[in-house]
Order: C-alpha cells, then structure tokens, then sequence
C-alpha cells in the first residue's frame, strides 16, 4: 500500500515538474528596448472655432523611447506593458507676404506646443507565427504624466529668427497633465541569434481625454498620431 502511494506521489511530481518544464519552454518573456518617430497633430472643437484655427493647425514631429517588458500566456499571446519617454504636440503655421517696392516679400510665422510624457502602456499582442520571422498585432492602451511642456515661435522673413521658448504652465487647470490613449500596432520580428530578435513596428494612437480644456469657450484639444520604430529584444 505504501509502496502504490509513493509511486503515485512520484507519478504526480514527475506530471507537475513537466507541466512546469513545458510552460517555460512555451511562455518566454521578452524585454525590448525600442525608439519610435512620427507625426503627431490634434482635434480642435468648440464654438465654431475648428473652422478659424484647422487651417493653420500644423502636426509636429513626436518621438519616444524605451522598454517593454512581454508576459507569454501562451506560444503566441503576451501582455505588454513597460514605460518609455514621449514628446509630441502640435504647430500652427501662417504665411503671407508684404509688398515693397514693387517686391513680393515673403513672411511667415509659427508656433509650436510640445509636451513631454512619461508614458506605462498596458496591451495585448498575438504572433502571427510561432517561431522564426514572426509578424505581430497589438491593441491596448496607455497612461501618460506630462513632466514639462513648452511653446517654441519662430519668424521666417528674409532672414529667420526663433524666439524665446515660453514654458507651459502646467499646474493652469486648462492643462491636463494625465493622457490616457487608445494604441492599435503591427509590427514584425526577426530573429538574429538565439536569445535576440529586431522588431520592426508602426503604431496609432488616439487620446482619450482632452490635453486642454477651456470651461469658458469650451475649446477642447485632443492628440492622435502615428509613428514608427525599430527595437532589440531579448529572449529570456
């Protein structure tokens, strides 16, 4: 009697460890360490004010970096989070000329806003493939913390001068520090040794909430953009 529970006490050990042995063979996490650029504009609404402003209304460069940390639940479905540093915004641009004599000059103006974020995403990602080249799909979102923001303006004329930068207060209740998107990628990876792959990715994201918010003209702003990047990650 003894001797048949030792046996199944081992058969059950022996059952649990490959279980265990198999799941770490399927769900390996991954650390990327990846950089992005793109472009990055804004919705304008509010008391008909879309109609005077969006034709000036220019996107600006945005770019991250970071790392990303993937949770395998499986061969082929992981959770991603990680945290990266984001700077995006919006310009607004305006050109004309004057005449003098008898000369068509051309001047322009622009402004730029720029905020930078640290920014935590949370996602679900799908390969395509279980091994080898292995394309990929992600949705999720992510929650970002304004650090610091400013306003750079620029006078194009015959010459071009840039003026002082104007810090963004970010304490005026008009500012939203917090920025909560919806992001939506693809991307691929290839492998380049045994542990290391490059991913190669575009990404669309779109803010949930408004970046500024003006209770008395209610003119509200809210940031989407694109970008794409490239990254090294780490089998483990």
């Amino acid at each position: 009697m003894k001797k048949n529970v030792a046996i199944h006490k081992l058969s059950i050990t022996a059952l649990l460890m490959g279980m265990c042995f198999s799941f770490s063979l399927i769900a390996q996490d991954r650390v990327t360490v990846q950089a992005s650029v793109g472009s990055s504009n804004v919705e304008v609404n509010g008391l008909g004010l879309l109609d005077l402003v969006d034709p000036y209304i220019k996107p600006v460069v945005q770019y991250s970096a970071g790392i990303q940390y993937e949770k395998y639940m499986s061969r082929q479905l992981a959770v991603v989070t990680g945290v990266s540093y984001a700077s995006r915004g919006f310009g607004a641009r305006e050109n004309f000329a004057i005449n003098a004599f008898g000369l068509d000059i051309p001047l322009g103006a622009s402004l730029e806003t720029r905020l930078n974020y640290v920014e935590v995403p949370l996602m679900l990602k799908y390969d395509l493939t279980d091994g080898g080249v292995q394309p990929y799909v992600m949705a999720g979102v992510s929650a970002g913390y304004a650090l610091n923001g400013k306003i750079t303006s620029r006078i194009d004329a015959l010459i071009s001068w840039r003026l002082p930068d104007i810090p963004i207060n970010l304490q005026n209740d008009m500012y939203n520090r917090w920025d909560v998107a919806g992001l939506a990628g693809a991307g691929v990876s290839i492998p380049v040794n045994e542990f290391g792959a490059l991913q190669f990715q575009a990404q669309y994201r779109h803010s949930l909430n408004d970046m500024f918010l003006d209770n008395i003209t209610n003119i509200r702003i809210k940031s989407h953009g694109i970008s794409a990047g490239i990254g090294y990650s780490v089998r483990f």
